[in-house]
């Protein structure tokens, strides 16, 4: 009995048909990777397209070009390019939320804490090598469409409640004035740990790391040991 032959090429599956007509390509993702790996390669890719580009100029097929998959095969992912801004999205506030979490978990003084989540989040930052636009992306989008993006919203709101706590307890051990916003403060704050850091670093493109901005943070706002 004829049976179909499956064949590799190109990291595609392939089938011959039992007359020996050209192979047909099973298009997906690359051969040997899982669908959570490919599904993390795609979202790499598309946090440094949604980085280095205007949202308009990010489509579907170059994410995927990017991350080694067929244009086809990123729609088993995310059905659409909002849909995948707003994971990539996600992912990222997901993993900065970790960061920052775990930094404050400890013992010590606001400012202890405050210095800890500096340099927590610094790895996740990088040396900016181009203007990190998707923070610029994520503020127009909730702007235009607040509730198809709530997941962002509610993890930012998460995010923010980190450093409102540590301006609680800059309150509270006399060392920020009594009538200090709380919520305006701690936004400030975590303004200055993620755009403000990053937006620094690409004016100073010949800095090697961000540790040198990230001094001159603590000593700014007085909390350099």
């Amino acid at each position: 009995m004829l049976t179909n032959a499956v064949i590799i090429a190109n990291g595609n599956l392939m089938t011959t048909s039992p007359d020996n007509s050209a192979p047909s390509v099973k298009r997906g993702r690359p051969f040997g990777s899982s669908a959570k790996a490919t599904r993390e390669r795609l979202l790499k890719a598309a946090e440094k397209h949604f980085n280095q580009q205007a949202y308009s100029d990010v489509s579907m097929a170059k994410v995927a070009k990017s991350a080694g998959v067929t244009g086809a095969a990123i729609y088993n992912y995310f059905d659409s390019k909002d849909d995948l801004f707003e994971a990539t999205v996600t992912n990222r506030i997901r993993t900065y939320n970790q960061a920052i979490n775990e930094a404050v978990a400890g013992s010590g003084s606001w400012k202890d804490k405050f210095n800890r989540l500096l340099d927590a989040v610094t790895p996740l930052q990088g040396n900016s090598s181009g203007f990190p636009m998707i923070g610029v992306v994520v503020i127009n989008r909730l702007q235009q469409e607040p509730e198809k993006f709530q997941e962002i919203r509610d993890l930012r709101e998460d995010s923010a409640k980190v450093f409102r706590a540590l301006v609680v307890e800059g309150i509270d051990c006399g060392d920020l004035p009594k009538d200090t916003d709380i919520a305006i403060t701690g936004d400030l704050l975590m303004a200055i740990t993620a755009g403000a850091i990053n937006t620094v670093s690409f004016y100073h493109p010949s800095l090697d790391d961000m540790s040198p901005i990230i001094t001159s943070v603590k000593a700014l706002l007085g909390t350099r040991s």
